[in-house]
Order: C-alpha cells, then structure tokens, then sequence
C-alpha cells in the first residue's frame, strides 16, 4: 500500500426512531443545564485524555423511518404532530454542491473568551438602531407575518410572532438553502409545542448568490423589515464583510460558518470553533497520523488568509511542509491539473479547503490518475456528496479510510443520541427533501436556532427587543444543546468565543465512525 495521504480541510468543518407516543419532555427541559455527552480534554493541545466514540449505530445514510419530532420539545404545551407554522413548511430541495466553512474557537466547557475587538471609528455596536414599523413581508414564510415595533429605540416583536432574519447562499455554485430550512424545522418544532412566552417564530430568508453585493443587499433588506436578529445563517460569500455590516446596524447575529468577523464582534453569537481554531486542530491531526509532503489547496474566499496562515503554521509546527499550495474556485470544475501538479511534485498528501461537493470533483481528478489514498479533512460527513465519493470506485474509493474533524457530534454516528434524534427527525418531518443534504454545517445553525430560543426564554415576560435579546444572550451560561457541542457561555464584552473543541471521525468502508473525544485547542 502506498504511503500517499490526502488531507482534505474543508470550510470547517440516522435516526433513532422515537415511538410517535413518546412524548419526552427534552428540549426545554434541558434548556441551561451544564452538561456535556462527552468528555472534554483541554490541557494538551489535540490529544484526548480519553477516548469515547460515540455509540456507533449509525449506517452512514440518514434512515428513513423517522417519528415526529414533537416529541423533541415541550414547553408545557401537549405534544403531538406538526403543526402548521409561521416558520414555513415549504419542501425546497437542496441541488447545489452544500458549502460553507467551518471552525472555530472554544475554551474549555462552561468558559468563553473575550478578545478585544478592533471596531471602526464610528461605529454603532449597541443594539437597536435602523428600527422600522408596520409588518414585513416574509420572504418564503407561511402563516401570519410578524408586525416589528420600536420599544425604546430598540426593535422589538408584536402581534405574538417573532422574526428574524437569514442570509443564504441558495443559488450559485454554492447552495446553503438546507441551513435555511434546519433553522425552519426547529422554529416549526417550537411552534407546534405553543412558542416561547406566548411567541410564535419565524424567519425571513434572503438569498446572497454567492455575490458579496448581494449578500449586502440581503443585509439592507432584512433590516428594512425589521427582523429582531440573524440566526442560523450560512453565506460563504457574504459573512466576513456583512458581520461587520449588521454590528454597525446594531443587529445581533447567533450562528454562522465561523469565519474571522464573527469572532470580532460585540453582537456576534458563534455556536461553532473558528475557522481559525479549525485550520489549527487540522495541522494538529494531520501531525498526529503522520501524513507527509501535503499539497494544499485552499477555497478563494474573502475571509481564507488567517485560516490558511493558522493551517499552515501547526503544520509547521509538526514538522509538516507542503510542496505546493493552489487556491481555486468554487465553480472549479475538473481538479485533474490540481492532482498533476501534486503528483509531480512529489505529494505524499493532499489538503484541499473546498465545499463537500468539490470533494467529488477532486476524488475523481485522483481516480482518473490512478492515485488512492486516504483523506483526512473536515466537512465530508454530507450523505448526498458521499453518495459521489463512493460511485463506481469500488473498493478503491478515496474516502474511505478517510480521516475528518467536526466540531459537532456526527449525526450519521449518533443515532441515539436524543439531540441528535430530534434534529433528524424534525427535518425530516418538516423538509423531508432535504433530509440527505444534512451534514455538521446544518448542525451548526440547529444549535444557534437552539441558542436563540433559549434566549428568547429567558427575556420571560419582558418586552422582546434586540437589547434585551442581547442582555440575554450575555448572560447564558453553561447551555447544554444535548451534547451536541460541549456547554455555550457567553458574556458582554467586544467579543465572543465560545467554542474550542473537535471530534475526529474515520470513514469506514463508507461509513463514518466517530473515533475520540473532545479535544480541545486554545
């Protein structure tokens, strides 16, 4: 067998079916609760004191057999089937290669950082300025739309809905539109339970193009309607440049891909590591299994320079030098004149930052070339692109014996996990089409829809304003999503960095088997 190792970084980064009867009480009941489903390692950079793989009784594909998802969520409300929702009920499918970039940053469990910020002269953070009046009109929602109301120059809810905002790559090269309908399913999920303090939930989408222009214009947009916050949003071409935007605007953010801005941010809620904090924990692992003489390519994005620079230096670090570094679009369709320079370089691995559909298209570059070795990156848990991976290879496929990170437990791995569950089956209940495109991307904006109603919560009877949703957020503490990634505190201050931690998966002959702990950097 040949000593030739592919890394691959992605933008860092199935059911247990519940009896329609089983009513457990688990989302709310959870809400705040400092508990973590594995155990987290923080002392030495990278290495897991110990090692927990997650039960592994998932098959690789999401299963189709899934139970409402009412069972997930009680607020006191009876629980039962879906319901219609002021969230939307559409059923969009998800055809575009599914992008985004994860990583991010996180401290050890129930801790966060707050790194100064550089914020421009001028600039407006505190919450509630651009307030508008009279009702929105929800871009692909269904129900009653929501009326906004300034509260004290604040923006705030009325008329028992709440709405907030979200900006999507949904057409282009890049197609983020499962991210939209994950932060859906959960609304949907609450909704259907009786919302939070009397609120109903929904969200506004704007599509970004993959254009940083129109990216901006959904920004305008969206604050013209008077949305309460972003949440869950994912547009690979337009959060670097619009978290600045919307801090200026005074519009609070929770969730999103984890590029650098985020991590800059006063009203910036990240409920994933750093891209930063990925690139690290990946030249960390690949110095850990030994892989040699990397070619590396990188996604040109506008945030990529300090991702690329942090990859790079813990490669350094582990005695790793690349031979050759390329940059290449997302539109890129043939990676074969990648895989030659490689090759004739002398690579003995490859790191490639792409979306999980380009991994398709560089898998298949390397098959054409006769060249098969093992992956190692994140972002390649998506069971839609897998199903490319392993088409028409055989026993040959590069994915499999594929090593990746997440900074999310992996659902395809934790069936029976109860967060992880409800997850699946909500989306499936709600966009059963896009129930295959889910990959620890959708995860990441599961967790902030989760992150923002417990904040909603916990403003209780008070008046529903961006202040008091910040107030709110500044004061969660220890919140426990079920495990999914260890407990979230924030707290005021000119940033916020909450999250620091990674799982390691292998792909076993096509399934993927999550293979350590938590393992924390910074």
């Amino acid at each position: 067998m040949r000593e030739r190792v592919a890394i691959v970084f992605m933008t860092l980064n199935v059911v247990a079916t519940l009896g329609l009867g089983a009513a457990i009480a688990y989302e709310f009941g959870h809400l705040g609760r400092a508990t973590a489903s594995a155990p987290i390692t923080a002392s030495v950079e990278g290495q897991a004191y110990t090692s927990s793989p997650a039960s592994s009784s998932g098959t690789g594909t999401p299963s189709s057999g899934v139970a409402s998802p009412a069972q997930g969520v009680n607020s006191g409300a009876t629980l039962g089937g879906p319901t219609a929702s002021v969230a939307n009920t559409s059923t969009a499918t998800r055809t575009g290669p599914g992008t985004t970039t994860s990583a991010g940053t996180k401290t050890s469990p129930g801790t966060k950082t707050s790194p100064g910020t550089k914020t421009s002269p001028g600039t407006k953070t505190s919450p509630g300025t651009k307030t508008s009046s009279g009702a929105p009109t929800p871009t692909g929602t269904t129900g009653s739309t929501a009326t906004t109301t300034t509260q004290g120059g604040q923006q705030g809810a009325s008329g028992g809905v709440i709405t907030v905002g979200g900006i999507y790559d949904e057409t282009g090269p890049v197609d983020a539109t499962v991210e939209r309908d994950t932060v859906r399913s959960y609304f949907n999920l609450v909704n259907a339970q009786g919302g939070v303090n009397g609120h109903k939930l929904q969200l506004i989408d704007c599509d970004s193009k993959y254009d940083p222009s129109s990216a901006h214009q959904c920004a305008q947009k969206l604050i013209s309607e008077g949305v309460l916050a972003i949440v869950g949003w994912l547009s690979l071409s337009g959060e670097q440049n619009e978290t600045k935007y919307l801090t200026q605007q005074g519009v609070p953010i929770i969730g999103g891909l984890g590029v650098p801005a985020e991590y800059e941010s006063p009203l910036s809620y990240p409920t994933t590591p750093s891209l930063v904090t990925a690139g690290t924990a990946l030249g960390t692992r690949a110095g850990q299994i030994g892989l040699k003489k990397p070619g590396v390519i990188f996604l040109n994005a506008n945030f990529i320079q300090p991702v690329e620079s942090s990859f790079l230096a813990a490669l350094k670090k582990q005695g790793i030098t690349p031979v050759d570094v390329e940059h290449v679009d997302a539109t890129k369709a043939d990676y074969t004149d990648i895989v030659l320079k490689f090759q004739a370089a002398g690579a003995q691995s490859v790191a490639a930052f792409i979306d999980p559909f380009s991994y398709a298209r560089l898998f298949q570059a390397m098959a054409r070339q006769n060249w098969h070795p093992p992956v190692l990156g994140g972002g390649l848990d998506k069971a839609s692109a897998n199903k490319q991976y392993a088409s028409g290879c055989g026993s040959s496929c590069a994915v499999f014996g594929a090593e990746s990170v997440t900074p999310v437990l992996e659902y395809l791995d934790h069936q029976s996990t109860p967060a992880i569950a409800q997850y699946l089956n909500a989306v499936h209940t709600y966009y059963p089409n896009q129930y295959g495109a889910l990959d620890a991307y959708t995860t990441y904006q599961w967790v902030a829809a989760q992150v923002f109603v417990q904040a909603i919560k916990n403003i209780g009877n008070a008046p529903v304003t961006r202040q008091s949703l910040v107030d709110a957020l500044n004061g969660l503490k220890n919140f426990d999503n079920g495990g999914i990634t260890p407990p979230i505190s924030y707290a005021a201050g000119n940033s916020h960095d909450p999250l620091r931690c990674f799982q390691w998966i292998r792909n076993t002959n096509g399934q993927w088997r999550t293979t350590s702990g938590w393992n924390c950097f910074g």
